[in-house]
C-alpha cells in the first residue's frame, strides 16, 4: 500500500514511524512545508517527500496538518478519491463537515477519525466494567484533563504553537477533546449539556485556555467534563461513581482503582499511549479491506465538535 501523510509536526511524524514498520506499507509520501522534519528518517527507504498533492493516488492519506486545515485537506483529497484517517479534532468547527461526509458517501470512500485513546487497554476495561454493571447504575462522572500549555511542548516557544491561536483551531476544548470522545465511548450520547470556554490566564494566546461542560443522558446521569492549559502538575483523571461503587482511572499515575472490590490495578501495559497509535493504523488498514463501519466515523468526529459548543448554538 501506498500512503500519503499530510502535515509533519509531532503527530505526522509519529504516524510515519509507525507506517514504516508496516510491512503492507510500500512507500510513504509526505507533503509538508517543515523539509526539516524527516532528518533522521533521511536514509529511510520508504519516505517520499512531494510538493504536490497531484503528483500521487495513494490508497489512503494521513491527514495531520494544523486543526484549521483538515476539514479543506479531507475534502480535497475526498473529491479524488482517496480514503481518510483524519487526525482528531475533525476540524476547528462544524463549517463543511456535511460536505465532507456527502462527497465521502457519494464516492463510497472509507473514512476515519483518530482518537486513539480508545485503543488503550484501559478504557477497554472502563467500559467493560461499566457494562458489566460492575458498580451498578451510573450516578455521575467526572473527566479532568490539564497541564500548563508552556511546559506541554518544551521543544518550542508556546506562543507560537498551534495551540495557542484560536484562528488555527488551537483551545483546550479542541486540543483535548480526546476526553470528549471517550465520554462518548463510554456512556454514549448526552441528551442537554451546556458548555463554557475562557480565556482566564495571563498566557500569551487568544485561545481558550479552560473548558467546562456539564451533560446530561437520558437515564439522568450526569457527566462533568473539564480541561486547560492551566496546570502545573499534569493531570488526567477519570471518576465514576455508581450505585455499588466507583471508578477511578488516573492516566498519569497509569492506574485504575475499582472501589467495590478495594481493587488496585496498576499494569502499565493498560496505559500504553504509543501503542495505540500503531493499533488505531492497523484498525484503519484492516477496516479498508471490509465493507465495514471503522470504530470511529466522520460522524463521531461531528459529534464531539457538536458537544464543545452549547446545543442551541
Amino acid at each position: 500500500m501506498n500512503v500519503l501523510v499530510v502535515g509533519c509536526g509531532s503527530i505526522g511524524k509519529r504516524h510515519i514511524n509507525n507506517l514504516i514498520k508496516l510491512n503492507n506499507i510500500e512507500s510513504v509520501f509526505v507533503y509538508t512545508k517543515n523539509k526539516h522534519c524527516l532528518k533522521e528518517l533521511c536514509n529511510e527507504s520508504k519516505i517520499r517527500t512531494i510538493n504536490n498533492l497531484d503528483d500521487i493516488k495513494p490508497d489512503f492519506a494521513i491527514i495531520a496538518n494544523e486543526t484549521h486545515k483538515h476539514i479543506d485537506t479531507a475534502i480535497a483529497l475526498a473529491e479524488r478519491g482517496i480514503n481518510l484517517f483524519i487526525e482528531k479534532p475533525l476540524s476547528h468547527s462544524l463549517a463543511k463537515t456535511d460536505a465532507l461526509k456527502n462527497i465521502v458517501k457519494e464516492k463510497g470512500l472509507k473514512a476515519f477519525v483518530a482518537y486513539n485513546l480508545r485503543f488503550l487497554k484501559a478504557m477497554g476495561y472502563i467500559k467493560e466494567q461499566i457494562s458489566k454493571k460492575a458498580i451498578g447504575n451510573l450516578y455521575f462522572a467526572r473527566i479532568e484533563v490539564g497541564q500548563y500549555l508552556p511546559s506541554w511542548r518544551a521543544d518550542r516557544d508556546y506562543k507560537n504553537s498551534y495551540s495557542a491561536s484560536r484562528e488555527k483551531g488551537g483551545g483546550a476544548a479542541l486540543d483535548l477533546s480526546h476526553e470528549i470522545d471517550y465520554m462518548r465511548y463510554l456512556f454514549g450520547d448526552p441528551s442537554n449539556w451546556k458548555v463554557v470556554k475562557a480565556k482566564v490566564s495571563d498566557l500569551e494566546i487568544d485561545s481558550d485556555d479552560i473548558f467546562e461542560g456539564i451533560y446530561l443522558y437520558d437515564n439522568n446521569f450526569i457527566c462533568n467534563v473539564h480541561m486547560d492549559y492551566l496546570q502545573l502538575n499534569k493531570k488526567r483523571e477519570m471518576r465514576i461513581v455508581g450505585s455499588k461503587g466507583e471508578i477511578i482511572c488516573d492516566f498519569v499515575k497509569n492506574e485504575i482503582t475499582v472501589n467495590n472490590k478495594n481493587s488496585v490495578i496498576n499494569d502499565k501495559s493498560m496505559f500504553d499511549i504509543n501503542k495505540t497509535y500503531a493499533d488505531e493504523l492497523i484498525h484503519f488498514i484492516e477496516f479498508l479491506k471490509k465493507d465495514t463501519e471503522p470504530s470511529i466515523t466522520l460522524e463521531d468526529g461531528v459529534k464531539v465538535l457538536r458537544l464543545l459548543e452549547d446545543k442551541n448554538v
